[in-house]
C-alpha cells in the first residue's frame, strides 16, 4: 500500500478589514476613531479602516460643530479618507457607518437616512435627543435590517469592565464626572450621558425613577439598587466611579483620552463581523429616556417616575 502524501499546507485566509464610512466629520471622535483604525492591519484597533465620510451641515448655534467641522474635513482628507456629497454615497462605499455628528438634534434625521441601507451604523454616545426619536430609530432599523450600534466608551473601558466581573453583587453606585452643557445640549444631555450609560450598563434598562440629589440625581432602579450622579460643571478629563457589594466597596477611575477608545471600537468591529448588537437596543432606549428625565429633574429639582 503507498503512502499517501502529506497534507498541503495553506497559507490562512486574510480577512479584509471593514470599510467604515463617517457620518458626520464635527466631533472629535471623527478624527480618533479615524487615527485609532489607520490602515485596519496596523492601527491600534485592528479589523477596520475609515476609507469614506460626509462632512455633513454645521449646527451654527453650536460650538463642537461650528468650530471643527471645516478643520476636521480637511485633516480626514489629508489622511486619505474620500468626502461624499451625501450619506447614501458613503454608505455606498463601504461596509458600516459611523454616525458621529456631534450634535444630538440631528441624529434623528441623519440615521432615517441609513436605516433602511442594510449596513450597521453605530450612533456615538448620545443616541437621540428624545425617548420618541429613539423608538422611532430602532423601529426604522429593524424594519430595513440594519444593525445598530451605540454606547458611551467609557462602558468598554478596562477600569470599568474589571468592576462589572460580578455586577449583581453590587448594591450601589456612585458616579463623578464633568456635566458640562453645550447650547441646545442643557442638564445630561452632552457629557452627563456618559453617566449614565455607565449606570444603565451596571444595573439594566430597568430603572423606575429620577430624583434631585444635591446638584445631582439619584436613579433608582426596580429592584432598589441606586446610582448616583454629579459632577462638576467645568471640563475634566476623569470620571470616577465608587461601587458598593456586600463585601464592601471598590473604586473604579477612567480617563477621558483617545485610549478610552479602544474597547468601544473593538466592540464596534466586533459586533459587524457577528452581527450582534454591541448593547441591547433596551439599554439604548433606557439611557436616553434617562437623561431626558434626568434633565428635568435638574431643571425643575422635583422626582420623576418612569
Amino acid at each position: 500500500m503507498s503512502t499517501p502524501p502529506p497534507p498541503v499546507e495553506t497559507a490562512p485566509v486574510e480577512t479584509a478589514p471593514i470599510r467604515f464610512g463617517l457620518i458626520g466629520v464635527d466631533s472629535s471622535h471623527a478624527l480618533q476613531f479615524t487615527r485609532l483604525l489607520g490602515d485596519g492591519r496596523s492601527g491600534r484597533v485592528t479589523g477596520g479602516t475609515v476609507t469614506s465620510a460626509w462632512r455633513g451641515p454645521t449646527s451654527t448655534d453650536f460650538p463642537p460643530s461650528r468650530d471643527r467641522n471645516d478643520e476636521n474635513a480637511r485633516a480626514l482628507v489629508e489622511r486619505g479618507v474620500a468626502l461624499r456629497d451625501s450619506p447614501e454615497a458613503v454608505a455606498a462605499d463601504v461596509d458600516a457607518l459611523l454616525l458621529v455628528s456631534s450634535d444630538v438634534r440631528t441624529r434623528r434625521e441623519q440615521f432615517a437616512r441609513l436605516a433602511d441601507l442594510g449596513k450597521p451604523v453605530y450612533v456615538d454616545t448620545r443616541f437621540a435627543a428624545s425617548t420618541a426619536d429613539a423608538a422611532e430609530m430602532l423601529r426604522r432599523a429593524e424594519s430595513g435590517g440594519t444593525l445598530v450600534l451605540s454606547g458611551s466608551p467609557k462602558r468598554f473601558t478596562p477600569a470599568f469592565r474589571a468592576m462589572m466581573t460580578d455586577a449583581g453583587a453590587i448594591r450601589s453606585l456612585d458616579l463623578i464626572g464633568p456635566l458640562v452643557v453645550q447650547p441646545g445640549h442643557p442638564g445630561l444631555t452632552w457629557y452627563g450621558v456618559h453617566l449614565v450609560d455607565l449606570a444603565v450598563a451596571a444595573f439594566g434598562p430597568d430603572c423606575a425613577r429620577v430624583e434631585p440629589d444635591g446638584g445631582g440625581v439619584r436613579l433608582v432602579w426596580r429592584d432598589g439598587r441606586t446610582a448616583t450622579l454629579s459632577g462638576p460643571a467645568e471640563w475634566g478629563a476623569w470620571t470616577r466611579g465608587w461601587v458598593q457589594t456586600a463585601s464592601g466597596p471598590e473604586e473604579f477611575a477612567i480617563e477621558a483620552n483617545e485610549d478610552m477608545l479602544v474597547g468601544l471600537l473593538e466592540s464596534v468591529v466586533r459586533a459587524c463581523r457577528n452581527g450582534r448588537p454591541n448593547i441591547p437596543p433596551a439599554e439604548i432606549l433606557a439611557i436616553t429616556g434617562i437623561v431626558v428625565a434626568g434633565t428635568r429633574v435638574l431643571e425643575r429639582g422635583i422626582p420623576l417616575d418612569l
